[in-house]
């Protein structure tokens, strides 16, 4: 290797370990959405997830709307588990060290796919800008890695589409490739894949003419047919049964409202590819727009400038820099009534009630945008050339400054696990009966939660974040055993004007003293635990009768049931009608209850041996072995192409 890339790459390894050194140096990553996870937590998790978990739905059950991620998820646990290797060192390398390598690589990828002749430097400035910009800084410092994976993949995907649409001659093996990326994309964040093939779209659309659609239209569908096959574990069932993963998340999620409130970014903050909360990370904390960064914008622009004929790949660059700026900045001026038309008519749309996520598209045009200025900037001032990457360099650096001295929150502040949390834990661990945990207003990240030992979020379950004497029924009826105000040590949970406020916490504690059903138990630090008389089995009958039950697996069970009389059985999880209660010549779909739950009606009297199943995990097990065919042939085939090149 020459001297000269030597001194690159000890450039951009010097300011990767910089920014993300605290990840690698601590001895646990917290903080963000990152969740932390007990040893005894980990043995929940199974290598092919079931299509039920009974912890979604807000402890009630559901079939999760990220359940390709938890794919993904549930294979790195697995390699924890199975491997016995602890389970912080496949987090950091299969989680946050694939981040930074495959941002890296994939930016470089697109880089030397589209820009002629491209520079070693190049490449290092297109690495930097796409790896640590304040958009990606605030995903991973949220924790947010499913997000962070998709975006780090991105540029991948868009790299190969682009070879299989602007290639005059069609390579199959590039479209077998294209497809598996894309599946990776999509199973980390179908959002993030989204964009992606919309910024493939608009491509397609400016290197494709008409007599070319048939021929370019049938080159795209291989690699969508495939990513499509490989998620056919849970595109199938979701088809079959016409339910939509987002249908119950409520007006939160699918109205304009919640739109308007996260339009945090303005157009200036989007095309500065500046995040609005930056530094801080803070929900709903904008600050000022910080006039330095639109430096960025004006160099990538410039590259407009040093067009000396009609160069596709730079206009389609530069537009998509235009529109992700304009998508980012959601329902702010100019023109944002634009956004709520898209998200209100516009397939697929519903996904971006945060705009945020559109910085992907600036992040991706700025990546090759602006090294391809600075080549021609260098060009012209050729007796300095080196400078002028320094120069940017050290720019770069001025702007992200805050990670550089370690003043960014999240993953990147150092957090200790309470000691009250592991006595909890503990607690909770030791009792084998089945029973829910109603936290006060919600869970933090170092709640313990197992199949048999559920999380139900007050806030979720009720929308306040109090409880009176007249919820008790329910609250027993849902299985509720421990009430939970959490010690708030990162000060997430009680917080007024984003901070902390310990009178909001000791209200809390004391409203649920003056219930005199609830009985206060001790022993946890300054985390309050409240247990509630009698509460419900996870099946339950409606009159008088016996009844006894085993967990095959969360969508699986064995009951057994003596009735003297007609009448309900109630399993208390959220209610689906995928749900039968069957045995010989019985069969019951669940009705719905007032409460949501499920409910099977038995018409006589009598002794049962019935099994109550999820009947749409048959389907999502067809769509698994789809999956699994797809992916064997098509890496086979990729590998007897390459070898019949070779």
């Amino acid at each position: 290797m020459k001297p000269i890339k030597v001194i690159y790459n000890i450039i951009i390894f010097g300011l990767i370990v910089i920014v993300f050194r605290n990840w690698f140096l601590w001895p646990e990553i917290i903080g963000g959405d990152w969740q932390y996870l007990f040893p005894e937590m980990l043995r929940k998790f199974s290598f092919f997830p079931l299509s039920w978990d009974p912890a979604n739905g807000n402890g009630l059950g559901g079939i999760s709307p990220i359940y390709s991620l938890i794919i993904y998820n549930n294979f790195t646990i697995s390699i924890a588990t199975y491997l016995h290797i602890p389970w912080v060192i496949v987090y950091k390398i299969f989680w946050f060290g694939l981040f930074i390598a495959l941002s890296i690589l994939s930016s470089t990828t697109l880089l030397k796919s589209i820009l002629s002749n491209v520079k070693y430097w190049q490449l290092i400035i297109g690495g930097v800008i796409f790896t640590s910009n304040t958009y990606i800084l605030m995903i991973v410092g949220g924790g947010q890695m499913g997000v962070a994976l998709a975006y780090s993949v991105a540029p991948l995907v868009l790299a190969w589409f682009i070879k299989i649409i602007h290639n005059s001659s069609f390579i199959i093996h590039h479209s077998f490739i294209a497809g598996l990326a894309l599946g990776a994309q999509v199973m980390f964040d179908s959002r993030i894949a989204y964009i992606t093939m919309l910024a493939v779209g608009v491509y397609y659309v400016l290197d494709t003419k008409y007599y070319e659609l048939a021929k370019k239209s049938i080159r795209l569908a291989i690699p969508i047919g495939i990513a499509i096959l490989l998620h056919a574990s849970w595109i199938l069932p979701m088809f079959l049964f016409r339910q939509n993963p987002f249908g119950d998340l409520g007006q939160s999620y699918t109205g304009s409202g919640m739109v308007r409130f996260l339009s945090f970014a303005h157009f200036s903050d989007a095309l500065a590819l500046l995040h609005p909360n930056w530094p801080e990370n803070l929900f709903g904390k904008v600050y000022f727009m910080r006039p330095e960064f639109l430096f960025l914008s004006i160099l990538a622009y410039s590259s407009l400038l040093f067009l000396k004929k009609s160069n596709r790949t730079i206009i389609f660059f530069t537009l998509l820099g235009l529109l992700g700026s304009f998508l980012a900045k959601g329902t702010n001026e100019p023109f944002g009534e634009v956004y709520i038309w898209l998200f209100e008519h516009v397939p697929g749309f519903v996904l971006f009630r945060d705009p945020t996520k559109w910085y992907l598209m600036i992040a991706l045009s700025y990546s090759v945008l602006i090294p391809f200025s600075l080549l021609q900037i260098s060009r012209k001032v050729s007796s300095v050339k080196y400078l002028v990457l320094a120069a940017f360099l050290l720019f770069w650096l001025f702007l992200i400054r805050p990670a550089i001295l370690g003043q960014l929150g999240g993953t990147f502040q150092q957090h200790e696990i309470p000691k009250e949390y592991i006595v909890l834990k503990d607690f909770l661990h030791d009792k084998s009966e089945f029973f829910r945990t109603l936290w006060i207003p919600r869970g933090i990240r170092f709640n313990y939660f197992s199949n048999n030992h559920l999380i139900v979020a007050l806030e979720k379950l009720f929308g306040t974040r109090y409880i009176s004497t007249e919820t008790k029924t329910y609250l027993q009826e849902l299985g509720i055993k421990y009430i939970i105000v959490p010690f708030d040590p990162l000060g997430e949970i009680f917080v007024t004007n984003r901070k902390y406020d310990e009178e909001q916490y000791k209200d809390t504690i004391k409203r649920l003293e003056t219930l005199s059903w609830l009985t206060r138990l001790h022993g946890f630090g300054r985390i309050a635990v409240f247990e509630v008389p009698h509460p419900k089995d996870r099946f339950w009958l409606t009159k008088n009768g016996k009844i006894s039950y085993t967990m095959i697996n969360p969508v699986d069970y064995d009951l057994t049931i003596s009735i003297t009389e007609p009448q309900n059985l109630i399993f208390s999880e959220n209610y689906n009608p995928s749900w039968i209660a069957q045995s010989d010549g019985f069969t019951a779909v669940s009705s719905k209850t007032s409460m949501g739950l499920n409910s099977f009606f038995f018409d006589k009297a009598g002794d049962y041996h019935i099994k109550v199943i999820f009947a749409q995990e048959r389907y999502f097990r067809i769509g698994w072995v789809i999956a699994s065919i797809t992916l064997t042939i098509v890496i086979f085939a990729i590998l007897a192409l390459k070898h019949k090149k070779e």
